[in-house]
């Protein structure tokens, strides 16, 4: 059995977000992270990223991020220098989690120094510090995978005010910062969709809403690639009953 995908997935539970993924590419947005602090445990900051998880199928159901997904070219990541997440003890006497500590210590110190803490946006506690409502505790089984940005300009790190800040109403979408990670269609793997949204976005698919794939603003997107983009899908039911 496969301890690893050989596609990058990226989940969600939203329908209009898988349909604006297809349409316009992974948008980079700031996401609120847990972060190991020795005065108080936990810390949070906002960091601007794309998140991936690199499980095999079998294990799809279990993911803390959705029930819909899309499964990127292994290849595609790499080129786009998506990076392992490095998981660290929940426990200050490991090596590890000191050096988070202390990269904690210099955000709050000084955030123009980016380099001091920059391995904060790759590292991640093996079991959340905060437990979330129907969540596994467990962050290893997620095999995070990110493409994270610099912290400068309108991509400057945030703390938790400023995240929340950012952030606004959980009704409303998050705030698009920086361009896309774009694609073409042959860096899809997999799309995968409950039964019940599947003929809504098939026509989508065919529809002339859709007029251009993975932000690729200026690359036709014909009939041949539409079909090819149906073919890609698999219904979340078949995984969860049959792996």
């Amino acid at each position: 059995m496969r301890i690893y995908s050989s596609s990058f997935f990226h989940f969600t539970n939203n329908i209009e977000a898988i349909k604006g993924i297809i349409k316009n590419g992974f948008n980079v947005t700031f996401c609120r992270e847990e972060v190991y602090s020795k005065e108080k445990h936990i810390m949070h900051i906002g960091i601007p990223m794309v998140s991936f998880c690199d499980v095999p199928l079998n294990f799809i159901t279990t993911n803390n991020y959705g029930e819909l997904g899309i499964g990127m070219s292994r290849s595609w990541g790499i080129e786009h220098l998506l990076q392992p997440v490095m998981y660290y003890p929940n426990n200050k006497e490991c090596q590890s989690t000191q050096m988070i500590i202390q990269a904690a210590k210099e955000f709050i110190k000084d955030r123009e120094n980016s380099d001091s803490y920059r391995i904060l946006g790759y590292s991640k506690p093996l079991k959340k510090i905060a437990l979330e409502k129907n969540k596994n505790n467990n962050n290893y089984i997620e095999r995070e995978w990110r493409k994270v940005y610099k912290s400068y300009g309108p991509q400057k790190w945030k703390t938790d005010a400023e995240y929340k800040a950012y952030r606004g109403s959980k009704k409303t979408p998050k705030k698009v910062v920086g361009s896309p990670l774009r694609f073409g269609i042959n860096d899809i793997d997999c799309i995968i969709l409950r039964e019940k949204y599947i003929n809504d976005f098939i026509n989508y698919i065919f529809s002339q809403e859709l007029n251009q794939l993975g932000g690729k603003y200026n690359v036709g997107f014909d009939e041949n690639d539409r079909r090819l983009l149906l073919s890609k899908i698999i219904k979340y039911e078949s995984l969860e009953n049959n792996l």
